[in-house]
């Protein structure tokens, strides 16, 4: 079992690569991204982890379907339509791969994520 408590302090978090790198549009500040794969791998088709980042917003297509919880901090997340929600800690939300959208990283970001990767996409 795995488990992701809001109370835990999740450890064994490695940098990920600087957004510009994965292809992602950096619009505000200089947001650093760690993370921890628990289950699965990045190539897919699925994988479980932890996710953490600093304040700043990014514009991104979503390279995979991703179901997160929010375990620390609050994001304010606006899709392709204008539609904006502003998720904290015990929040969760669904974002369809290839969907655009604009994440505001208001304070330290950390949330949990259960992906999948249609090949086919």
């Amino acid at each position: 079992m795995q488990a992701y408590k809001q109370s835990s302090n999740q450890t064994g978090l490695e940098s990920w690569p600087d957004f510009e790198e994965e292809g992602v549009e950096v619009l505000e500040g200089r947001p650093q991204q760690a993370g921890r794969i628990d289950w699965g791998n990045v190539e897919g088709p699925l994988a479980l982890g932890i996710w953490e980042c600093t304040p700043g917003k990014v514009r991104l297509t979503n390279p995979f379907s991703e179901l997160c919880t929010i375990c620390r901090g609050r994001v304010t997340v606006t899709d392709g339509d204008g539609k904006h929600t502003t998720f904290g800690p015990g929040d969760s939300f669904f974002i369809a791969q290839g969907e655009i959208s604009t994440w505001d990283i208001h304070e330290d970001l950390q949330k949990t994520f259960f992906f999948h990767v249609d090949a086919g996409s």
